[in-house]
């Protein structure tokens, strides 16, 4: 068939048969290449060193797969594909430990990038989560540091949902094959991500996403970034794995404090307690750590001035303060955490109507946001 690259072809047939790094690295240090593999006498492969199951799914794939067809199909699906012989392929990725042999790619760009940060954490995020997302996320996603996660609920989401709306580029790794988005719910965030970067997997389109998959996927995630982020993860979470993952292939583990009391941060204070990760107490922290802080970094977190020594005029530069005395009531009763409107009205002891008008103000100046109808939260330009 005119066009096609029948190698390539090779190495995504063979992949379908379920041979991984391993078998792939066994086959071209003894043929020295995929194609002089597949080209080679039946029984080859068992010289190669493979091992018994896998030479079995060697031969399968030469007997029974039309390569030119699955790139056919690929290629109508919109689905790229990365080898080891790629230039394209994630330079990073390339030097861990079982890098995936191929890649299947959907999407706008990457997943290459010279800076990238991996974030993983909770599905079950709080309030304090996901104001620490926002803000670490959005402060690497204005210095041009793409964004690599998981797409799952939680942390992976908000990660993802902020470095879109920031339009930088983003990474979601999937742990089945590049057809299927999991969770169902997330169909759209993929679709956003792909605008603005891209969605991956090791596995070729038609492998359902198993559980056992997910740990493997982890591996990716951190292997695609110069270091990795953890917020709130659980004694249990699979954002623990992604973090050990990180530490074997020798790149930076950050985490970012919890409250003693939440169950949801227990295995990220411990990566701290045990110096498996380093403490980043703020945005700004994070941006020191990966050595972040241009002069465009600086004036987002309002720490520089442009050249000629003009002031920037920034609100968010300075602290944001209460106006009145009733929105210095109503934010201080928001420092310990969210609360519903008539919960404030009680402990503030004010009418349900100056709350609401407070809250109101407070809100279009960015002091306040709601987490869920009539639930507000404090957020980090309010002046303490």
């Amino acid at each position: 068939m005119v066009g096609v690259d029948s190698e390539r072809a090779q190495w995504i047939a063979l992949r379908r048969a379920g041979l991984g790094s391993e078998s792939f690295r066994s086959l071209i240090a003894y043929f020295g290449s995929i194609g002089e593999a597949w080209e080679a006498p039946a029984g080859a492969a068992r010289e190669a060193g493979l091992r018994a199951q896998y030479v079995r799914g060697f031969e399968r794939a030469r007997r029974e797969f039309a390569p030119e067809q699955e790139i056919e199909a690929l290629e109508a699906h919109g689905v790229r594909t990365l080898t080891w012989e790629d230039e394209a392929y994630p330079s990073l990725l390339e030097e861990i430990p079982q890098s995936p042999p191929v890649l299947f790619v959907r999407g706008s760009a990457g997943p290459q990038f010279e800076q990238s940060l991996a974030v993983v954490g909770t599905r079950r995020v709080t309030a304090y989560g996901r104001e620490v997302c926002e803000q670490f996320c959005g402060a690497v996603a204005r210095a041009g540091v793409a964004i690599v996660s998981g797409l799952a609920r939680g942390i992976d989401s908000i990660a993802h949902r902020v470095a879109v709306d920031e339009g930088t580029p983003t990474v979601a790794v999937l742990a089945g094959g590049i057809d299927g988005i999991y969770p169902r719910e997330n169909a759209g965030l993929a679709e956003r991500v792909m605008a603005h970067g891209c969605v991956i997997s090791e596995y070729p389109p038609g492998v359902k996403t198993r559980s056992d998959y997910f740990p493997r996927r982890n591996r990716i995630i951190s292997g695609l970034a110069r270091a990795t982020l953890v917020i709130e993860a659980g004694m249990t979470s699979g954002a623990l794995h992604t973090a050990h993952h990180a530490l074997e292939q020798n790149r930076e583990v950050l985490a970012a404090p919890g409250s003693v009391f939440s169950q949801q941060s227990a295995g990220t204070n411990r990566l701290i307690r045990e110096s498996a990760a380093k403490l980043v107490g703020s945005a700004e922290e994070l941006c020191e750590e990966l050595n972040l802080l241009s002069l465009g970094t600086q004036l987002a977190l309002g720490r520089a001035q442009p050249a000629g020594g003009e002031a920037v005029a920034q609100e968010s530069a300075a602290p944001a303060v209460a106006t009145s005395p009733e929105e210095g009531r109503v934010l201080r009763w928001l420092e310990e955490g969210p609360l519903h409107v008539d919960e404030v009205a009680r402990r503030a002891e004010m009418p349900i109507h100056e709350v609401t008008g407070a809250l109101l103000t407070l809100e279009l100046r960015g002091l306040v946001r709601q987490q869920e109808p009539l639930t507000y939260l404090r957020t980090s330009g309010a002046g303490r």
